[in-house]
């Protein structure tokens, strides 16, 4: 499998930009999505109502939605994403049939396919499932009020992550519940026959050491082999892509999944150390053509916050190695991460440049040859790497450097890059920047 081009849109958020729905949407405004492979729709199922009013009084999340909008009112905070009450598409933002519309102009007009969330740790506190089947949850008995929630004569562990505190919106899930293994894979079963892939949020809690440490219960089996193998069998082309943390990348490639996030590469282009960058490129093959590399998602400050003048220039490396590639719909324009909770974002001017430089790095990504090869760092901010006949060298730093090579001297300007061959595309900044001495 080709790696792929992902662009995700913060749906509700845009839409509410757009003053639009689902339903409404039409192929003008599906063509920011056009050169990539798949488009991720983040957001699009039923969010719940009693973590909306959960977020509204939290108070560690006021500090955020203050700094996300000036303008910030308890009416801006729809619940989060990844709370979801049921996989149902959120009535806010359109209908069922609105959603298949869209997918079939992503296909038929511009030949993108559609990812959906899926997320396997937890549902809503007052989503379908607690009330129906509190057996499918960690119980909550002798946890503390911070720790799990009532739900009618049972309580409920609130679904967690074992090295923060828990989510007070969400139900932790029982995967040493058998029952409740064939009825998640059931779903994700529903949910393929909406989209074209899904990725999984927080993918590895599911992995079956993690489960056992976390909640002393051990689910046998590894969830993830079972559920990717039965919905490859009915949807052999389905896109299964991990949000993976703590070296499980590998562990997940080997249940199924497609590609995984590479969140090492975005630390390490955050310290701008160019040895460790090219460390971490040099892994083996089968694992570096099946990691995602981003510079942004919607959990990651925004690339200009993050990487200041160089975003760009990271970003560049993260499109031109091997792997896939994942940008966020807006980057480079924005320098406040939009909380999951908030339906509206802040009024800001569009910038043409960002948006054209992304354009022409989706085009360009469809011309880079398969073969890869790191070549030795020339100044310890400057990544340097081949692929196929072109050659980068990209400087994450805010000082110029010289750099000597076959073709001759050059000077990179601070947070600059260059290809030393000529390019198949425009790729109007890279010329901009690369100035022979």
């Amino acid at each position: 499998m080709n790696a792929p081009s992902v662009l995700e849109v913060n749906t509700a958020v845009w839409l509410d930009g757009l003053g639009l729905r689902l339903d409404t949407l039409k192929e003008r405004e599906l063509e920011v999505f056009a050169g990539r492979d798949y488009v991720w729709m983040m957001g699009v199922w039923e969010r719940s109502e009693a973590g909306q009013q959960i977020a509204r009084t939290h108070s560690g999340l006021q500090q955020e939605f203050h700094a996300a909008l000036n303008d910030y009112t308890v009416d801006d905070v729809i619940g989060s994403a990844y709370a979801v009450r049921a996989y149902r598409v959120d009535r806010r933002i359109g209908s069922q049939a609105g959603l298949a519309n869209v997918r079939k102009i992503l296909h038929e007009r511009f030949g993108v396919k559609l990812i959906l969330d899926f997320i396997p740790n937890h549902c809503a506190v007052d989503g379908d499932w607690p009330h129906r089947h509190p057996e499918w949850f960690i119980s909550g008995h002798g946890r503390g009020e911070s720790e799990s929630f009532q739900v009618g004569s049972h309580r409920l562990a609130y679904g967690r992550d074992p090295f923060f505190a828990p989510w007070t919106d969400t139900a932790q899930y029982d995967y040493s519940n058998p029952e409740f293994r064939k009825a998640m894979i059931d779903e994700l079963l529903l949910i393929a026959e909406h989209c074209d892939g899904v990725r999984c949020d927080m993918a590895m809690l599911m992995l079956q050491d993690v489960f056992t440490q976390t909640w002393s219960r051990d689910p046998q089996t590894e969830f993830w082999a079972e559920a990717i193998k039965t919905v490859k069998a009915r949807f052999p082309n389905f896109l299964f892509v991990a949000e993976a943390y703590w070296n499980r990348e590998w562990q997940l490639l080997q249940l199924g999944f497609d590609f995984c996030y590479d969140k090492t590469l975005y630390d390490r282009l955050r310290g701008r150390d160019a040895h460790s960058i090219a460390a971490h490129l040099q892994a083996d093959v089968q694992f570096a053509s099946r990691v995602i590399r981003f510079s942004e998602n919607h959990d990651e400050p925004p690339a200009l916050h993050a990487f200041g003048p160089a975003w760009w220039a990271a970003t560049l490396i993260c499109a031109t190695v091997p792997g896939g590639f994942l940008e966020y719909l807006g980057q480079g324009e924005r320098t406040v991460r939009m909380p999951v909770q908030l339906g509206r974002a802040p009024e800001h001017d569009a910038n043409f440049e960002c948006r054209q430089f992304l354009q022409q790095l989706a085009a360009f990504r469809r011309e880079l040859p398969e073969s890869f090869e790191v070549m030795p760092c020339p100044h310890p901010h400057v990544v340097a790497y081949r692929r196929g006949e072109y050659d980068f060298f990209v400087n994450l730093s805010g000082q110029g450097v010289h750099l000597s090579t076959d073709s001759g001297s050059w000077r990179l300007p601070a947070y600059g890059a260059t290809v030393l061959q000529p390019l198949p595309v425009p790729l109007d900044w890279l010329h901009q920047l690369a100035v022979a001495a």
